[in-house]
């Protein structure tokens, strides 16, 4: 047994979880030739519409309500079109009609980060989370990483201070050998101390979002070598990239995922663009350039065609994978407020810690300095505890600049014509 199958094997001990099965399901898969992954797509897509319309309420009053109760149990490629597409604002609507009732088993909620407009929660069984664990260490393995090496992960501090809590984080980042560094701001000492941190580490692959990673470039130190790079949860500009790969003197590998459904597309060795990682998620991208996903490993909360809000182009097949190139979608940046450089992504994360904030945006000037975080709330009470906690966060006056609002006040961003996270003011 090789090491990387003996780490994933003891993992799975140690965490009482089943990821090493699936790891070697993935492999074999990719294994095979087109024709016969297409197969076990077909499977996996009938499988996934039949389990949807037996158990979740939306899609049997879906199938009900437009007559596609064909579509759903006689399963055919080209009617899956049929299916009227869903997305963030019918999940926030209809919400518990999407999860499978009578559920005994302990359920994880995952929330969706809101970039796209709204936030929703989206419910994990523990073989639903062991298959995107799966994926993403199957991903990782092409490109030679294994658990043995040292993973260090870029988080903010918004972890509950409960010992069970605790616990259960100190299991999961010992399980997968991984470290997390909880930023704060950006300022130069920040940095220095971030670098450090990773140099003691010996890290082998470092994740987080391309502007939190660019973030700890700076031109007044020196760089140093971190052999694997991967980023995730934005788009992933070119100038961002050369910056990374120029200080750490590594190649990037970027990622594509969402809280919805784990990693949906990845940059496999030798490729420029996103391969989609079928198995887990199938993929169409519609006229617009949108990707709309169907999850096939989720049976208690299965999305079938979502539109995620993100938009790409679709390169067709190659070397038997599809491919795709991101275009627009979710996007944070580093952005100033008095002497602190501070990232969007950490704000949102401490601003999401209060439940009621359904959405949020930043707006900023041309020289990217804070004008006003309009933050969107059930109740107009939050505006207090959300205020406090970034005071708290962030020990400066930036509370001050968040005002209550509403979708009216929000600003288009880009291309795009969704809103978007962080807006820049004309």
């Amino acid at each position: 047994m090789s090491i990387q199958k003996l780490s994933l094997f003891i993992t799975d001990k140690v965490s009482k979880r089943n990821i090493f099965k699936k790891f070697l399901i993935l492999k074999k898969y990719y294994e095979k030739d087109c024709n016969d992954r297409d197969q076990i797509l077909s499977k996996k897509l009938s499988a996934t519409l039949k389990n949807a319309y037996e158990t979740i309420p939306y899609y049997y009053e879906l199938a009900e309500k437009n007559n596609i109760r064909d579509t759903f149990l006689d399963f055919q490629i080209d009617k899956l079109k049929n299916i009227p597409t869903i997305d963030k604002k019918t999940l926030i609507d209809k919400k518990k009609f999407f999860l499978k009732p009578d559920v005994t088993e302990k359920l994880s909620y995952c929330f969706t980060n809101g970039s796209t407009g709204g936030r929703v929660s989206i419910a994990y069984n523990q073989e639903a989370i062991d298959w995107s664990s799966a994926v993403t260490i199957f991903c990782r393995y092409c490109y030679g990483h294994k658990l043995t090496n040292k993973e260090v992960h870029l988080a903010t501090d918004t972890r509950s201070l409960d010992f069970k809590s605790q616990t259960s984080q100190f299991i999961k980042e010992f399980a997968n050998n991984r470290v997390n560094i909880f930023v704060n701001d950006f300022n130069e000492s920040s940095i220095l101390k971030y670098l450090k941190f990773l140099k003691r580490q010996k890290t082998n692959l470092l994740h987080g979002m391309p502007s939190q990673i660019s973030g700890l470039v700076n031109k007044n130190l020196k760089g140093f070598k971190i052999p694997l790079i991967e980023t995730s949860g934005e788009i992933l500009r070119e100038t961002n990239r050369n910056n990374i790969e120029q200080f750490f003197s590594t190649k990037v590998i970027d990622r594509y995922g969402l809280a919805e459904a784990g990693v949906v597309a990845y940059q496999m060795p030798n490729n420029i663009n996103l391969s989609v990682l079928d198995f887990h998620t199938f993929v169409e991208v519609d006229s617009d350039g949108e990707i709309i996903i169907t999850t096939l490993n989720n049976e208690v909360m299965p999305l079938i065609r979502y539109r995620t809000g993100d938009y790409c182009e679709d390169k067709g097949i190659i070397e038997g994978m599809r491919h795709i190139k991101m275009k627009d979608g979710r996007e944070h940046t580093l952005v100033k407020h008095n002497e602190d450089k501070l990232n969007t992504a950490t704000l949102e994360d401490v601003i999401f810690q209060v439940g009621g904030v359904r959405d949020l945006q930043f707006q900023i000037n041309a020289k990217k300095e804070i004008v006003k975080i309009l933050v969107e709330s059930e109740n107009m009470d939050d505006l207090v505890v959300i205020k406090n906690k970034v005071k708290e966060f962030t020990n400066s006056d930036l509370d001050n600049l968040i005002y209550s609002g509403t979708k009216k006040d929000f600003k288009l961003s880009g291309t795009q014509y969704k809103q978007l996270r962080v807006a820049l003011l004309d």
